[in-house]
């Protein structure tokens, strides 16, 4: 029975988080495809919720937090995966992790930034996904340093 009332408690609570908007983008966010994330900035730890990785991946290059931490559940598969910064460098869990960050379409993000657990995973994905084909697969590392600045951010 108790477990009755944890599963109600956490649906009936699930359009409240989809109304949340993201910190970045200000669009909602949707639960299953969210990026949870943890900065470490000076003292404080921040934990934060992204509509997707493009934002998160934003973020942490606008804030220069000390180490982060972002969990995204893969595209393809719905296995997590694990992106660590440790204040130098980036680095994924599994280590295969590949981004697809293609550009906006319609102003849509959620099925043109994506992430993939295994590159095998991700050359599947996209054979069945030919308008996105073009688009290279990115690791952690090259996603981080290939972000654009926006105005406002700091050098």
């Amino acid at each position: 029975m108790r477990w009755l009332c944890v599963a109600l408690l956490v649906f009936s609570c699930s359009p409240i988080f989809a109304q949340t908007p993201c910190p970045m983008c200000q669009k909602p966010i949707v639960p299953s495809r969210a990026v949870y994330a943890v900065f470490l900035v000076g003292g404080p730890t921040y934990r934060l919720t992204f509509r997707c990785i493009q934002c998160a991946l934003h973020a942490a290059g606008r804030w220069h937090p000390e180490r982060a931490l972002l969990r995204v559940r893969c595209a393809a598969t719905g296995r997590w995966v694990t992106f660590h910064f440790n204040g130098h460098r980036w680095s994924a869990q599994p280590a295969s992790a590949r981004l697809l960050l293609a550009p906006e379409k319609g102003g849509e993000c959620l099925d043109r930034h994506l992430v993939f657990s295994h590159l095998k995973v991700a050359r599947r994905f996209l054979r069945s996904h030919r308008s996105l084909a073009s688009t290279p697969l990115l690791s952690i590392r090259q996603a981080a340093e290939s972000q654009p600045r926006k105005a406002g951010d700091e050098p």
